[in-house]
């Protein structure tokens, strides 16, 4: 059994190890050696400083002006969908006019597959609220975004992925179906 102190940060990442254990201020060294070592271990060392300091970077000049846009939601971009709800999903016309000059809004793509879904109606099958990168283990929340039932990416646009991975959807674009 391994008795060195785990990388890991909620729990142990390695069977055998024990988290590390520290005061308040140990915490915080914490976190960042094990975003660091998940970068290292993963794009090896010189991309690995390079993106992960990168990254530090971009979330403290986020931090300083709260939102990426720099602009509150509107109303009508916040639907508090729940899952099982029936929605619609926008005209690609009024999607398209969500979206910034590199076709996201605040922040998330919107994809070119997405868009034989427009005008179909389909169940929210659940709110996106935190999610991982996979390709640096950066963590990021997310507002107003779901996943609807059986709506996946067809790989098409990606050389034939057979992946299968859920498109994300901001509310934005979808249209709430009242229940009669």
């Amino acid at each position: 059994m391994n008795d060195s102190a785990c990388h890991g940060v909620v729990g142990c990442l390695r069977g055998g190890s024990r988290p590390w254990r520290g005061t308040l201020l140990a915490q915080p060294w914490q976190r960042w050696r094990s975003y660091l070592v998940w970068h290292i271990e993963n794009l090896g060392v010189r991309t690995g400083l390079r993106r992960a300091c990168a990254s530090l970077l971009r979330k403290k000049q986020e931090r300083g002006d709260g939102a990426k846009s720099g602009r509150p939601a509107r109303r009508e971009e916040i639907l508090d969908l729940q899952p099982g709800e029936l929605v619609e999903v926008k005209p690609v016309a009024e999607i398209l006019r969500t979206l910034d000059g590199n076709r996201r809004h605040r922040g998330l793509l919107w994809m070119t597959g997405m868009s034989q879904h427009c005008g179909r109606r389909y169940r929210v099958f659940r709110r996106v609220q935190r999610i991982t990168l996979e390709s640096n283990g950066e963590q990021r929340t997310m507002k107003n975004t779901v996943l609807l039932e059986g709506v996946m990416c067809d790989g098409k646009e990606f050389g034939g992925c057979d992946r299968s991975c859920f498109h994300f959807w901001r509310e934005a674009w979808l249209r709430r179906v009242p229940s009669h």
